[in-house]
């Protein structure tokens, strides 16, 4: 069977909707260089405040006490931007957004090991594990995290031990396609729209479950399509009335109703072909 990617990059997760979609994993040499510029871009921050507590110093230089006060308060800075560099910078960055500066230029993101967003807690706890990473060179800045990479080589998932503490995984999303677009085709047709609601109401989750199905359904056969399709249609189908026998039109449908309003109608050259059925 032909595959986008290899399988060792490859990682199954099972969604809440029990749909199960592969992300590629990010391995050690792509980690390593987002990092890399993350420390960059924090200790060129940590330069600037350096040189403004010495300017500051120097300025001051004609009054000893007055020196020696801006310096001691300059070198208090540079102690809290060091400790926010080691220990607040990573954490809140992924906890919140999923990513720092340097995993977002390399396309990387963490999450949890069933692919949900890792959220402060996790953030923090392989944040905190980033020490044990890098022994038993700890005074290398992470520069020559040799335990961190012994972890990652041993384990499938490319897990440092920050990731296996915290239950995370650094994955490379899918983007989305903007130049094609999922729209319904073929359109839905007059007794479809006659059975679907005025509105269709799918949270976060399910409408990015089910458009990330709708994406790599032309990769799969028709009994996958049917299987996989078949662990989700049947509920959604319940909830909103809606009596199709075919369960990739049933999610289909309410898709295209929840995020175009139902529109049936589209130009030719913006559908994907074969994409829906």
């Amino acid at each position: 069977m032909p595959q986008d990617t290899p399988l060792d990059t490859d990682v199954a997760i099972e969604t809440p909707e029990h749909i199960v979609f592969r992300h590629r994993l990010a391995g050690p040499a792509r980690r390593f260089v987002a990092y890399m510029l993350d420390l960059a871009l924090c200790y060129t921050a940590l330069a600037l405040i350096a040189v403004l507590v010495i300017l500051s110093a120097a300025g001051t230089a004609a009054v000893s006490d007055a020196a020696e006060g801006a310096l001691g308060a300059g070198v208090g800075l540079l102690l809290v931007v060091l400790f926010a560099i080691q220990w607040v910078y990573f954490a809140v960055l992924e906890g919140r957004l999923g990513h720092t500066p340097g995993k977002r230029a390399l396309g990387l993101r963490v999450v949890t090991a069933t692919g949900r967003p890792i959220g402060f807690r996790a953030a923090a706890l392989r944040d905190l594990l980033r020490a044990a990473d890098a022994l038993p060179l700890t005074y290398t800045a992470g520069l020559l995290s040799l335990a961190g990479l012994a972890s990652m080589t041993a384990t499938r998932r490319f897990q440092r031990l920050g990731d296996l503490v915290a239950g995370t995984i650094v994955i490379i999303p899918e983007r989305a396609r903007a130049t094609t677009p999922l729209l319904l085709f073929p359109p839905a047709q007059p007794y479809e729209l006659a059975q679907l609601p005025a509105q269709v109401r799918l949270d976060a989750d399910e409408r990015h479950a089910i458009e990330l199905f709708l994406r790599r359904s032309p990769r799969l056969g028709a009994a996958r399509q049917h299987e996989l399709a078949q662990m989700i249609a049947p509920a959604l189908a319940a909830r909103f009335d809606l009596r199709v026998a075919d369960p990739v039109r049933v999610l289909a449908l309410l898709y295209d109703r929840a995020v175009r309003a139902g529109r049936a109608d589209a130009p030719a050259s913006s559908r994907v072909p074969g994409s829906w059925r």
